[in-house]
């Protein structure tokens, strides 16, 4: 049976998130892409200083596991279990990040991080939240959340709670108040 929890369904989203999807590597300084399919997305869930400081582990074992693109959930976040219409439902904020460098321009960022990089995995990864069964988003299936792409992490530096810096420049998508509404299990699942 498939967990009924936000934390690991969200890990299992992630995971086939890199399905299906391409989008443009950097191959070198001039701007030359690789179009490629997308490798394996990196997730992380907790406070800001815990993706922070697991970034940072991240950067010393190099090769190990990969880095970015990432995924990050930040907890911790409220689920309502009071109906038995579903088994619970919530607004959580996601992080959709990749790595970057602290001299490009808004406009090399524009292109190089979010239309070669962030915006396909952010359309797969809404895909594959309305194709799993245990999410419900109504007959339209549309995800409802707000969107932000943020230009100034890579420029000024990402900051955690105690406002300590991210090891690297990052560009990030930031989803927020995104409403996930966990369906009853049933004899299916």
């Amino acid at each position: 049976m498939k967990s009924r929890e936000v934390i690991e369904i969200l890990k299992e989203i992630v995971a086939v998130t890199s399905n299906d999807c391409q989008i443009l590597w950097p191959v070198d300084l001039q701007g030359n892409v690789e179009e490629l399919s997308c490798p394996p997305i990196n997730y992380i869930f907790g406070d800001s200083r815990y993706v922070k400081e697991r970034l940072n582990e991240l950067s010393v074992t190099s090769g190990v596991l990969p880095k970015f693109p990432l995924i990050a959930l930040f907890c911790p976040f409220k689920e309502e279990r009071n109906s038995t219409d579903y088994y619970s439902r919530s607004q959580v904020r996601i992080l959709i990040a990749c790595s970057t460098r602290k001299e490009y321009s808004n406009e090399q960022r524009l292109v190089s991080s979010f239309q070669n990089i962030l915006r396909p995995i952010y359309r797969n990864f809404l895909k594959a939240l309305r194709e799993d069964g245990r999410l419900d988003f109504g007959y339209d299936e549309h995800v409802d959340h707000e969107y932000s792409e943020n230009y100034s992490y890579g420029r000024f530096g990402a900051y955690d709670s105690a406002g300590d810096g991210v090891s690297e420049p990052i560009d990030a998508i930031n989803i927020t108040n995104l409403k996930l509404i966990v369906k009853n299990p049933n004899c299916r699942d």
